[in-house]
């Protein structure tokens, strides 16, 4: 990408792995196949924090070790999370997905301007919804003592943190700093990624998709979403603002929950639907 740009390349277009098409099938309620288009992609932030205390035997325990006190770290963490908030995307999948569901649901799904409150209170309660409607706090390493009789000088927690659009590296640790009770502890970043940007819905390249999949099966439904996860598309940001993350597989849900697991993979005919794919895709955006 450094070469590219240092010759003065900018990029129509980029795409990337991402969304796929869904098969959505709940009875009575929706029978549709949703392609998703990622139009951007959330940051990765990882914070150590650390309580720092005296140590000594296990013999002779304090009221709360270091450990102890992180307990209660994590406890203020968890508990006050980064408000939720439906964002233009999370109100167009809605919308497009709402024109093909039935009564009741579909008064929900066209009124999401009254029922934000609603839909944001259901969401929390979801963790695959929730996190397309916040910026994520989630405790995935602790270290602590050496030995199970020695009591711990420091105790610290990892923390990885995806930030929406909008949420800065920056935002985060001042969360953390406010959030938690404890004003003694050590906040450190360890590493961390910037949210990308937004890709707009109006260019060639996305209507190219979008009408190539509703050829390809006309009871497909199209709707742009935000990855939860990152692709090396992210690099390209310095030379092109037309990002898209799709890859053009007809996949069951259960299958993404292999995604990086046991397992992994993608159906054969798949593979072949998604090589045609990219053959009309290129033809097209050349004007063939």
């Amino acid at each position: 990408m450094e070469t590219l740009k240092s010759r003065g390349v900018h990029l129509d277009s980029v795409i990337d792995e991402g969304g796929v098409i869904l098969p959505i099938h709940v009875k009575g309620v929706i029978n549709k196949s949703l392609a998703g288009i990622g139009i951007g992609e959330k940051g990765y932030t990882d914070f150590e924090v650390t309580v720092h205390s005296k140590g000594g035997h296990s013999a002779q325990p304090p009221k709360h070790t270091a450990l102890g006190e992180m307990a209660d770290v994590i406890k203020d963490l968890e508990n006050n999370q980064f408000k939720a908030k439906i964002y233009p995307f999370v109100s167009t999948l809605l919308d497009i997905l709402g024109r093909s569901v039935t009564y009741p649901v579909r008064i929900i799904t066209c009124n999401i301007w009254l029922l934000k409150p609603l839909i944001k209170k259901i969401f929390t309660k979801i963790p695959p919804a929730a996190c397309m409607i916040r910026t994520t706090t989630a405790v995935t390493m602790a270290q602590g003592s050496p030995a199970a009789n020695v009591l711990p000088q420091a105790a610290s927690i990892t923390v990885n943190f995806r930030q929406m659009p909008g949420t800065k590296i920056a935002d985060i640790e001042k969360h953390i700093k406010k959030v938690v009770k404890n004003k003694d502890v050590t906040v450190k970043l360890l590493k961390g990624k910037e949210a990308s940007e937004m890709s707009s819905t109006e260019t060639r390249t996305y209507k190219t998709i979008e009408s190539l999949c509703m050829q390809e099966d006309s009871n497909t439904a199209v709707a742009p979403f935000l990855v939860m996860g990152g692709t090396d598309s992210w690099f390209y940001e310095p030379i092109c603002e037309n990002i898209y993350r799709f890859s053009p597989f007809k996949v069951d849900v259960s299958l993404l929950f292999c995604t990086h697991a046991t397992n992994e993979r993608c159906p054969v005919d798949a593979v072949g639907d998604g090589v045609a794919f990219f053959k009309r895709y290129i033809r097209k955006l050349s004007g063939e």
